[in-house]
């Protein structure tokens, strides 16, 4: 876990120099300094309070509840209970991709969401150990600094649409280059890990790694057909995806054998 959080603070370190490079273009601009503060609060309030709710309209997600989908909102209880975790809020998403990922600000403060093509091709054992994977996420803490460091990625992916939509409008495509990968660079050092610690806390906690890698195998094997996803968020968002998906199996493997 030290790993972790040392690189949880590193990005948040990260998006620390990014917000740098605005404020000092500003002040050497001639902006009284009152007026950057101000508006530098203002956008870490809005990435803080509003990536939650932009992630979701990505996502086309809505909340669901127990009525509506009893099996999914069942294993999420008991796995929150076991954990001793509030139990986030739940909404599905129509992406036909096989994912879930988990966004907010706080343990209190989190949404899981569900896509329809992860609750199609898994069976009910796979899809509790997908929830644990994102319930491992929330246990971690590393959830509101992801989510903090994913909030200019999110923000890009809602405004463009894609990469795609990007060049349409008319934007250089060097220029589209230099911000996305600078909107994900506070991801980078995070992401790899974070995926890897979730799945050893979610196989502990289920006591069956051997389900977890099955589970890996089944989710990042599914045809995807071409669809909008969050940018380094879910069980399918690290890459290269081959090679991340090898090492994480393998690390589940290893854990069987302990």
């Amino acid at each position: 876990m030290r790993g972790l959080y040392v690189r949880m603070f590193v990005s948040l370190a990260l998006l620390g120099a990014l917000y740098a490079i605005p404020v000092a273009v500003a002040l050497r601009c001639g902006v009284p300094s009152p007026v950057v503060a101000v508006l530098t609060a203002l956008t870490v309030a809005l990435q803080w309070f509003g990536t939650e709710r932009l992630a979701r309209r990505v996502a086309g997600a809505r909340f669901v509840d127990a009525e509506r989908e009893p099996e999914l909102h069942a294993a999420l209880d008991r796995l929150c209970a076991l954990s001793g975790l509030p139990k986030p809020r739940v909404a599905i998403s129509l992406d036909p991709v096989p994912n879930a990922f988990t966004v907010g600000r706080s343990r209190r403060h989190t949404t899981l969401i569900v896509t329809s093509g992860l609750l199609r091709v898994l069976e009910p054992d796979e899809l509790a150990a997908a929830l644990a994977h994102e319930i491992a996420h929330i246990r971690h803490r590393d959830v509101a600094v992801t989510t903090l460091a994913g909030s200019f990625a999110i923000a890009l992916a809602w405004a463009g649409r894609g990469l795609g939509e990007l060049f349409e409008t008319g934007l250089p495509i060097a220029v589209a280059g230099v911000l996305i990968a600078l909107a994900r660079l506070p991801l980078r050092p995070l992401s790899r890990y974070r995926e890897m610690a979730a799945d050893r806390g979610a196989a502990v906690q289920l006591g069956r790694p051997a389900l977890l890698a099955s589970m890996l195998v089944k989710v990042h094997t599914t045809p995807r057909p071409r669809a909008l996803r969050l940018p380094a968020l879910g069980l399918v968002s690290s890459g290269p995806a081959h090679s991340m998906l090898i090492q994480r199996v393998n690390g589940l493997r290893s854990l069987a054998r302990e």
